[in-house]
């Protein structure tokens, strides 16, 4: 039994040795994969753009203080409105849009106290649209704000590919929905438009697993 410990120890330190190597390699990938960039994409109507809120409201919300101040650590890409929409024209830091409080803002407040990684936000959106119209991917009406969206995300990751900044898209924040209802068809097709909304999100960016 004396003469087999040494070959025992052995055994025992390069099982140590596996086992240390084996958990260096997956809290190495790990803290890489806490450098990869969050990105969310936020579409829909009114209630995304913000509407009817007001920066200067914010002290009577003590939850939401701070929320007017801009988060440089936050990438921020935007097109917002209709006619006369409001760009970022390109990344700028995370930050209230013409004096409105999105949903943006506190949706990061909250995803930043749980994960490391860094966050960027893509928002596109227009109030009064219509999803069996304006946001209808095979034959967009009115404001034609899905090929609107749509080149502005590709747009906002060629940035980051041309920065070499690794990303992964997260998913897809929609909130619509109201202005389908003074349409007779779009009303009564709302559930099928939205799954094909969905299943083109998802084709065109190549992520069929995209969150929703």
């Amino acid at each position: 039994m004396i003469k087999t410990l040494p070959a025992f120890a052995a055994y025992i330190v390069q099982l140590l040795l596996l086992s240390f190597l084996a958990t260096y390699s997956l809290t190495a990938q790990e803290t890489e994969d806490e450098k990869t960039l969050r990105v969310f994409i936020f579409a829909g109507q009114s209630n995304m753009v913000g509407s009817d809120s007001r920066v200067s409201d914010i002290k009577r919300f003590p939850p939401f203080a701070g929320l007017e101040q801009p988060q440089a650590n936050v990438k921020f890409s935007y097109c917002i409105g209709r006619e006369n929409n409001s760009r970022s024209e390109g990344w700028v830091e995370l930050q209230p849009v013409n004096n409105i409080v999105g949903p943006e803002l506190s949706f990061v407040r909250k995803v930043t106290q749980n994960i490391k990684a860094p966050i960027a936000i893509i928002k596109c959106a227009a109030g009064g649209t219509h999803l069996g119209g304006d946001w209808n991917p095979d034959d967009p009406s009115g404001f034609k704000m899905y090929p609107l969206a749509f080149d502005l995300v590709k747009s906002s990751l060629a940035e980051l590919d041309e920065e070499k900044i690794a990303y992964r898209i997260e998913g897809l924040m929609w909130h619509q929905g109201e202005n389908d209802m003074f349409e007779e068809e779009y009303m009564a097709n709302y559930g099928k438009n939205l799954k094909n909304f969905v299943a083109k999100w998802r084709r065109d960016l190549n992520a069929p697993e995209l969150k929703f």
